[in-house]
């Protein structure tokens, strides 16, 4: 819209499928973190909530950093940016986990 109205310079207007790449490489890097802590932990234990809390950890400091780097590129405060993004994906993860609990114990599934 902002370039529709001609509120960008012409470089940031016209080059759609350069932010499109670099929103999914984003997605692919920090989506991946929940993931890569099962992984890593998979020698070390044979406990879920270790790894469960593992999840949450590297989840966390992932979106600490993807915080830092909106803030950077933005030219905003690094820890507001940082802390509306820890939250915002916090509130997201609690969102997805109480769904998934839910439909778990109406589907009658155990572990």
């Amino acid at each position: 819209m902002m370039a529709q109205k001609g509120m960008l310079p012409p470089d940031k207007s016209e080059k759609p499928w350069k932010n499109g790449l670099v929103t999914f490489v984003a997605f692919l890097v920090f989506g991946s973190a929940p993931l890569l802590s099962f992984i890593i932990l998979i020698p070390f234990t044979e406990s879920d909530t270790v790894k469960f809390v593992g999840a949450c950890v590297l989840s966390m400091l992932a979106l600490a950093l993807l915080g830092t780097a909106k803030a950077k590129i933005a030219g905003q405060n690094y820890v507001f940016s940082m802390a509306i993004t820890v939250l915002i994906g916090t509130a997201a993860a609690a969102a997805a986990y109480a769904i998934g609990w839910t439909l778990r114990n109406i589907a009658g599934l155990q572990d």
